[in-house]
């Protein structure tokens, strides 16, 4: 979305160690000429590497090959194709909209012509929805991943971290009680976040 990154503390010992982003996310498909047309030829990635191997690691693992494509600045997509392997039965309709890569542009009009890119192309593809920080919108590819692409409505700001280091705060003191609701979460967060503002005045 942006480069800007908000302050943090970190600890001394991840001072000098810190991860560098994505170098690849991986998915498993059992449409391996499709998924290359849509992510080569309709998204426009490179297809840069391919792996295959007869097992890996025990014997029990199914020979494979898997298959990258470039993201761009460094990242990668990849996915595995097992032969043999049974095709799993798709995701309920919660964990198909939840489990989504989102790839980002800059711009209205980007968004706006990637999605008629899709359209062209005969892709379902939703209106732009703003949400937050973001406008999105939501397609899926050959294997019935949900993808979205996304332009940013403003950058993350530090008072954006703040905000999510409370709510995760609140989050995790809810789920530890037993009976988490986001009624019970708001609550919590409110009251974490007039300590931290008493503390901040003091």
């Amino acid at each position: 979305m942006t480069d800007q990154v908000p302050e943090v503390v970190l600890p001394p010992e991840l001072a000098a160690l810190r991860l560098k982003g994505v170098d690849h996310l991986a998915w498993v498909t059992w449409k391996p000429e499709e998924t290359v047309r849509f992510y080569r030829d309709v998204l426009g990635l490179p297809l840069v590497h391919a792996i295959t191997a007869t097992g890996w690691v025990s014997e029990t693992f199914p020979d494979f090959v898997h298959f990258f494509f470039a993201l761009g600045t460094g990242d990668h997509l990849a996915f595995f194709y097992y032969f043999g392997l049974p095709e799993e039965e798709q995701p309920g309709d919660l964990m198909h909209r939840s489990r989504h890569l989102a790839l980002h542009v800059d711009t209205e009009q980007e968004l706006l012509d990637w999605r008629a890119r899709l359209k062209a192309h005969g892709v379902r593809v939703t209106p732009p929805l703003a949400h937050e920080l973001l406008e999105s919108i939501y397609f899926d590819d050959p294997n019935g991943i949900q993808l979205e692409i996304t332009r940013p409505l403003r950058p993350f700001a530090p008072i954006d971290a703040r905000d999510a280091e409370l709510t995760l705060r609140a989050l995790s003191d809810v789920t530890r009680n037993g009976k988490p609701t986001v009624e019970e979460m708001w609550r919590r967060k409110g009251e974490l976040s007039r300590a931290h503002t008493e503390e901040q005045n003091r």
